[in-house]
């Protein structure tokens, strides 16, 4: 496997909590402690754009392509809506959660946000407002998965558990306790979902039989917390990001490291990496972090492989 590094952008202030997709093909927006929403175009790799700013720091967000809005989470609580057509009244927010928005999933013709205060909020889009919040653990929802196939929602908690929610009314049809020692920061599912991804604050990454939820293998991944996961667009290949500042490279049909992305050897990351995005479109991985600056790789297989 080769890593190229072919670009590094700054313009935060402090530290980046998510990359998400933008509007086109070439766009990716950064959500930062600095209240700082960005856009990057990753053709030009020229400086990004200030989108929006808020007195709060942006822990989550997503572009919602069908309203052309953007939607970021703060950690007062509140949730953003940002039109970047209009001039004017192009910021609305709600506050519906009583600590940090860590994580927002758009799933059919809704948003969903996860709180700090152990609750789940349903936002209707047009116009924008919440539909229901309900307190699905005691302690903070920190990641949010939403499962098409099934109509699902997963929600990774502070305690450890995955919470399988219905959609519609927010309630716990499954649990799954103690499925990490910690937090759950991030879950993906591989392309067949017939496989789930965590990662936690006990630097594990988890592979489960999915739906059934049984343990298929458990990998000690990092040396310190797994913050974020992002899956290739080919499918076999996941990407891993650790508070030990390095992204790490998995092979999904052996559970194998292929690669280690650190400072030393590819100018990587110099603090926490909190954030990682492998754009489906330009094939590019995204990742940043506490160093407040968005790096850009080019990963390939080497011949032979």
């Amino acid at each position: 496997m080769k890593v190229e590094k072919v670009g590094e952008l700054n313009g935060h202030k402090g530290s980046i909590y998510k990359i998400a997709k933008g509007k086109n093909k070439d766009l990716i927006l950064t959500f930062g402690g600095d209240g700082q929403v960005v856009e990057w175009n990753l053709e030009t790799m020229e400086n990004g754009i200030l989108r929006a700013k808020s007195e709060y720091k942006f822990f989550s967000g997503l572009y919602h392509r069908d309203s052309d809005a953007c939607f970021a989470g703060d950690m007062n609580g509140s949730v953003y809506r940002l039109l970047f057509q209009q001039k004017e009244n192009n910021i609305s927010a709600w506050k519906t959660h009583l600590k940090g928005v860590f994580d927002l999933v758009e799933a059919n013709d809704f948003i969903f946000s996860s709180g700090g205060d152990g609750t789940v909020t349903r936002w209707a889009l047009d116009p924008f407002r919440p539909l229901e919040t309900r307190e699905v653990s005691p302690e903070r929802m920190r990641s949010l998965l939403w499962d098409e196939n099934r109509g699902l929602m997963l929600a990774g908690s502070t305690d450890g558990g995955i919470y399988i929610l219905d959609p519609h009314t927010l309630r716990t049809v499954d649990l799954i306790s103690n499925a990490h020692d910690s937090t759950v920061f991030s879950m993906k599912l591989v392309p067949d979902n017939k496989l789930l991804v965590s990662g936690g604050r006990d630097a594990f990454l988890n592979f489960w039989t999915y739906p059934d939820m049984e343990l298929a293998h458990r990998i000690p991944a990092h040396l310190f917390t797994i913050n974020d996961l992002a899956l290739s667009p080919c499918g076999r290949w996941l990407a891993s990001a650790g508070r030990d500042k390095e992204v790490r490279i998995w092979d999904l049909s052996n559970y194998q490291l292929l690669k280690v992305i650190d400072r030393l050897k590819y100018k990587g990351h110099s603090h926490s990496v909190n954030a990682v995005h492998w754009d489906l479109e330009t094939g590019l991985l995204c990742t940043a972090g506490d160093d407040n600056a968005l790096k850009i790789w080019r990963i390939t297989e080497d011949k032979g492989e």
